[in-house]
């Protein structure tokens, strides 16, 4: 049965697929209240008693994800993103993919994918615009979870 999900399901569907897989991991993942910011899940590595914000991205059928920002909001961005970003990718297939990134290595990034768009030439500048990463440009962090506990 191929149905379509609105993004709040699609969201909470790929929130669940990241703690069913920390817990496969033998992490305890703990789901957030909606209204908690910036943070859907708290994680525990009960080996090392290591604990973890995570925040996760979900898209389905599409090549590319927003990540809550837009271009005017570069010079804050240290502020917005304060933690792991795990990004499901959920295709037509319904094939799931993990791209795990930690906090610098999202924002190194988004900095530099961003740069790219927002320099190529063109007749018009850009004005403002949401910032999204590319599946493509993720490839390299898939099922990298060890980048949860990287400060």
């Amino acid at each position: 049965m191929n149905t379509k999900l609105d993004k709040h399901l699609i969201g909470l569907t790929g929130e669940y697929f990241v703690a069913g897989k920390m817990s496969m991991k033998g992490w305890v993942a703990s789901l957030t209240l909606k209204n908690y910011p910036l943070v859907d899940i708290f994680g525990l590595n009960p080996k090392t008693s290591q604990t973890v914000n995570i925040q996760v991205k979900t898209t389905k059928n599409k090549k590319d994800f927003h990540v809550g920002l837009s271009r005017n909001q570069r010079d804050i961005i240290e502020e917005k993103i304060t933690c792991p970003y795990v990004f499901v990718h959920i295709d037509k297939q319904e094939e799931i993919r993990y791209f795990i990134l930690s906090r610098k290595k999202l924002i190194d990034l988004i900095e530099l994918k961003d740069d790219e768009y927002f320099n190529r030439p063109r007749k018009t500048p850009l004005k403002n615009y949401p910032i999204s990463v590319k599946v493509k440009d993720l490839e390299k962090f898939e099922e990298t979870w060890n980048n949860l506990w990287v400060q």
